[in-house]
């Protein structure tokens, strides 16, 4: 059953680790059969396999008596750029399915925390929350610049020209891993002016802030009671100001921010009779979002497929065809996403004209169609 570990899970060199291996012997003392045959190391060795390897989605309430650990499903990596997705048939059998082209020899990734906007966060975030699981992601993504923490230079003043420079990585394979031991970047580089910036000079304070206002307030799902679409688009709206007016518009809490807007506007649009925005204004967000993520991230397929689909809703209902929110009417996401087969799928399809219509338009047409004929 010992399907796959890292090798932090080696030793008891934390407080946490300590507590956990506490724990464990409690178990243990309670079982004669396992105390025969298991140290306390062993079992907290077991349960982290378990809790790194079970598969089960609390999100879909049809699916949350699902969960199980997969012979073939232990062997996928974590990656925060995955090239797969996973989900649970009506069975009950795992079912994994590609988002992106993969290459020869590719190793098979999905996201170990979901296929949520939450991806977008900065390489420190995906990193300090994927030490919970005591590992240090080194996928492609978290090895490279990070692309989504771009901060406005304090010596310069140009927006999204500052990444962190989070040096060497150490040697990660000595030890339990906590979020407390992953040091944030000391240093950061302005790609437009070359200035080499001390982290006491950063936003640092606001980007925590935003860093956790953000997510929260996405995290709190929507409320029934009249009028909370607006209050929510508003929130949002002023949070996308803020993070616009400290850290830039490079950075992903302005983006993420933008999204949850447009989501509110899009629920508010369904429910409020007058809309205190102008269709112009809901499409340069969209656009904003699309080139950001472009940009930043482009191999994460589930994200730009999320904002792209808020985007076609949005131009269903307020017109304008598609390449005024971001889009190309022809293949939205390019790079092979087959982003326009996915519409096909949700019922959506592109006009000639570049707008977008549901597979309820086409049904009304055919009913009014008949209506005129007297059918």
């Amino acid at each position: 059953i010992f399907f796959f570990a890292p090798p932090p899970v080696s030793r008891s060199d934390t407080k946490q680790a300590e507590t956990n291996l506490i724990i464990c012997k409690d178990l243990l003392e309670g079982s004669e059969k396992l105390k025969s045959r298991l140290q306390p190391m062993d079992l907290l060795r077991f349960l982290h396999i378990v809790d790194l390897n079970i598969h089960r989605d609390d999100e879909k309430p049809d699916m949350a008596g699902f969960a199980g650990i997969f012979v073939f499903g232990s062997k996928f990596s974590h990656s925060c750029a995955p090239n797969c997705s996973w989900s649970f048939s009506p069975e009950g059998r795992l079912q994994y399915h590609a988002v992106r082209p993969i290459e020869a020899d590719e190793i098979l990734t999905f996201s170990y925390i979901g296929n949520g906007m939450n991806l977008l966060t900065s390489t420190i975030e995906r990193r300090r929350r994927l030490s919970t699981l005591w590992f240090v992601c080194q996928c492609a993504r978290c090895k490279g610049p990070d692309l989504s923490r771009k901060i406005r230079c304090p010596r310069c003043g140009v927006d999204g020209s500052c990444l962190p420079t989070y040096g060497e990585d150490p040697n990660w394979d000595t030890g339990m891993i906590t979020p407390q031991m992953l040091p944030d970047a000391e240093h950061w580089h302005c790609g437009s002016c070359s200035a080499n910036c001390p982290s006491a000079e950063m936003p640092l304070q606001e980007e925590s802030e935003l860093a956790r206002l953000v997510p929260g307030a996405m995290m709190q799902g929507r409320s029934e009671e009249p009028g909370s679409s607006c209050r929510e688009a508003t929130r949002f709206e002023q949070l996308r100001a803020r993070a616009a007016a400290s850290v830039g518009t490079g950075h992903w809490t302005h983006t993420l921010a933008g999204f949850a807007f447009l989501q509110r506007s899009l629920v508010q649009l369904k429910s409020d009779p007058v809309i205190l925005h102008t269709e112009a204004e809901f499409q340069a967000v969209s656009v904003e979002i699309a080139e950001w993520l472009k940009a930043n991230a482009s191999a994460n397929a589930e994200q730009r497929l999320s904002a792209m689909f808020v985007a076609v809703r949005l131009e269903h209902d307020l017109g304008g065809g598609l390449r005024a929110w971001g889009y190309d009417p022809i293949d939205p996401l390019g790079g092979g996403l087959n982003s326009a087969m996915r519409l096909r799928e949700h019922g959506w399809e592109v006009t000639p004209e570049g707008s977008m219509r549901s597979k309820d338009d086409q049904l009304s047409a055919v009913e009014n169609t008949k209506v005129e004929r007297g059918l």
